[in-house]
This record gives C-alpha cells, sequence and structure tokens, in this order.
C-alpha cells in the first residue's frame, strides 16, 4: 500500500510540474560580441531572446570588464545611421524571440576595460523587466 502511495504522490508531483504554464522564462540562445581592441571604448553583444508564455522586456545588463551597459538600437534619421538607448528597453514577444543583432537592437558597452579577443568568453548578466536575471557566456568573434 506505502509503495502505491509513494508511487502515486511521485507521477502526482511529475504531473503537476509537466502541466505548469510551461513557462520556462526567457531561452537566451547564441550570445556573442565583436572583437574590439582594448583602446577602443565600447562593444556590442548580440544575442536571440526566446519569449515564454508572456511578453517581457530586456531593460538592463551588466558585464565586468564594462564601465556601463545599456540597451540600443540602431535607428535611421535623415540618412545617418545611429544608436541610441532603446526606450523601455527590447520586447520579447511571447512565443516569438528578439533578435539583437548588426544594424538593430545590441547590448553596448560602453568604457570597456579590456581587450575583447576572438575566443575570449565574457559573463553577461541580462536583467529583464518580469523574468528573473540571467547570466549568459558571450563569445567574442571576428567582426
Amino acid at each position: 500500500m506505502k509503495r502505491w502511495m509513494v508511487l502515486g504522490l511521485g507521477m502526482a508531483l511529475l504531473a503537476a510540474a509537466c502541466s505548469s504554464s510551461g513557462d520556462a522564462g526567457i531561452v537566451v540562445k547564441d550570445p556573442w560580441g565583436r572583437t574590439s581592441p582594448k583602446v577602443a571604448t565600447a562593444a556590442a553583444f548580440y544575442m536571440i531572446l526566446e519569449g515564454g508564455d508572456t511578453t517581457d522586456h530586456l531593460i538592463g545588463a551588466d558585464a565586468d570588464v564594462c564601465g556601463t551597459v545599456e540597451i540600443h538600437q540602431t535607428i535611421m534619421t535623415d540618412g545617418v545611421m545611429k544608436m541610441q538607448p532603446a526606450e523601455g528597453g527590447i520586447e520579447i514577444p511571447a512565443g516569438g524571440a528578439a533578435v539583437l543583432e548588426p544594424g538593430g537592437y545590441h547590448v553596448m558597452c560602453i568604457n570597456k576595460t579590456v581587450e575583447l579577443k576572438a575566443g575570449d568568453v565574457i559573463p553577461l548578466t541580462l536583467e529583464f523587466e518580469n523574468a528573473p536575471s540571467q547570466t549568459v557566456n558571450a563569445e567574442i568573434r571576428e567582426n
């Protein structure tokens, strides 16, 4: 009898875990950054942010190699491409994805303290409006 109760309890817990919202939160795929010599004061990081069951926003980031980190977007103004902070962060749609890529949204590392060389791995902590913060390893790649 005890075996059946334990087995039943185990199955109930497993079913509850599987039938919860199914929202694993934000999934970060392929985080990377560009090489950047020490004399350059800035660098950018890119990735794909896959949404869970509800819409969320990437609202901040942090990295030890950066004096400041901002969430940026690239815009075209009067025929000139400019970068600016992404007001309100970057929307990550429920069940969809936000793509951070060159010429678009990106995580901007300002006043960086080291040279970023191909093959380096930089820990980058991402802050979301609702989901818990995540630290990912961004691989530095050739431009």
